[in-house]
């Protein structure tokens, strides 16, 4: 009998044994530890040429300013803080926002990016290659940064103590990741017909281990990505700068217009005479001493100035006095606005006009200097068979928008730059 059923036999014993065991399991005490830290496993420690460093071979999401944990002869835990993490360029991360948004992508940066304890207040953005598109994050939306960097530690560190030490990293759990006990799992049968597993009873899987995680599959080999050039644009300075014309003096009801461009240039007050309703426009050839307005047809495309109104009041002084100040609406055709007030008190008039001064350099290309002002948006600025274009201006975060674009067709990079 037991020759003739050697096959049934033995099947019937392989699903006793398997009974057993997952009868085992079920019955026995799952112990879960509901601390809200883990610890993980990681290299050695190192010697480089910024101190003792640690480089990571777990995702974890530690900044500069936390601690590393390592266990001492006598079983219990010292910490060590980390002063800095560096990431490698095409590091992979996943980069939390204040928001609650998370972007993950590829470090940009060539020399790749180096987070001091003071990361939040950086200027500079963190450049992520997300799909091609490189995405520009300002560092004060970071809440953290999740990857496998390389972590500088302070200075007291002692590699005497941590060479043979094993590093631990604690990460607070969320509570969603914590697993629910009260409810034991519940087993259901799959129908034959639906079982579409590539492995029959006695055919043993082949199980790879790739980056510390199970899979049945070997990885892609990578794809060497050609290396794209920098952005090649920074920004030197963003100034506010006044109004060209202020109001000097009048005589009577007529005010006199200081041009404070061309005193400057001449060493010489330059004062102009206005009337109100009358337009004027900019003389070609201005002398010094002489003014650089003459009145023209209200119709005509040349003006730039229209005198709207001038009045002169007395105003009340600290010292108890009073004083005539004069107040003059003009408008200004060349800046498409709103007629505004100037009055004799202001010694410089604002108007939210501004100059930004950009480098351009890429390589061991020649460098290019260009000033940029309010009617500059949407200029096409070339540099050596490039073209770069300003999106916008932000004068109060004093930054400029500015687009690259590509050799391919409809792709481009674009960067917002803050004035230091």
């Amino acid at each position: 009998i037991f020759v003739k059923n050697y096959d049934k036999l033995l099947l019937l014993i392989s699903i006793l044994i398997l009974c057993i065991v997952f009868i085992f399991e079920l019955s026995s005490k799952i112990d879960l530890d509901y601390s809200s830290y883990e610890s993980y496993e990681a290299d050695s420690w190192e010697r480089s040429s910024q101190g003792i460093a640690l480089q990571a071979n777990i995702t974890n999401s530690l900044m500069p300013g936390d601690f590393i944990f390592y266990e001492n002869d006598d079983s219990n835990y010292s910490k060590v803080e980390i002063s800095k993490i560096f990431f490698k360029r095409r590091s992979e991360v996943s980069v939390s926002l204040k928001s609650g948004k998370i972007i993950n992508g590829k470090i940009k940066a060539k020399e790749g990016v180096t987070l001091l304890k003071s990361w939040s207040n950086s200027t500079s953005p963190l450049l992520l290659d997300v799909d091609g598109k490189v995405n520009p994050i300002q560092m004060r939306q970071v809440a953290k940064i999740t990857g496998t960097p390389k972590y500088i530690l302070e200075d007291s560190a002692d590699l005497t103590i941590l060479r043979d030490k094993k590093p631990y990293f604690y990460q607070s759990l969320q509570n969603n990741d914590l697993v629910n006990l009260d409810k034991r799992p519940e087993l259901t049968e799959i129908p034959a017909d639906k079982n579409n597993s590539i492995y029959d009873l006695f055919t043993p899987p082949l199980i790879y281990l790739n980056q510390n995680k199970l899979t049945t599959s070997l990885p892609d080999a990578p794809i060497e990505e050609e290396e794209r050039e920098p952005f090649g644009v920074s920004i030197l300075s963003f100034e506010m700068i006044p109004y060209r014309f202020r109001l000097a003096s009048w005589i009577g009801k007529t005010p006199y217009i200081e041009d404070r461009k061309l005193t400057k240039e001449f060493g010489r007050t330059v004062r102009n005479r206005m009337e109100v309703n009358n337009s004027y426009k900019l003389i070609e050839n201005p002398k010094p001493g002489r003014p650089s307005l003459v009145q023209v047809d209200a119709n005509s495309s040349d003006k730039l100035l229209t005198l709207k109104y001038f009045t002169v009041q007395n105003v009340s002084q600290k010292n108890g006095g009073v004083k005539p100040v004069g107040r003059a609406l003009i408008e200004d055709h060349s800046i498409g606005e709103k007629p505004f007030e100037m009055n004799s008190l202001m010694d410089e008039v604002f108007l939210g006009q501004f100059e930004v001064k950009l480098r351009i350099k890429i390589g061991k290309e020649d460098e290019k200097e260009i000033t940029l002002t309010k009617i500059d948006q949407g200029k096409e600025i070339p540099y050596n068979g490039r073209k770069y274009i300003v999106v916008s201006f932000d004068a109060e975060r004093k930054a400029v928008k500015l687009r690259k674009q590509d050799n391919v067709p409809h792709q481009f990079e674009e960067i917002e730059l803050l004035s230091p």
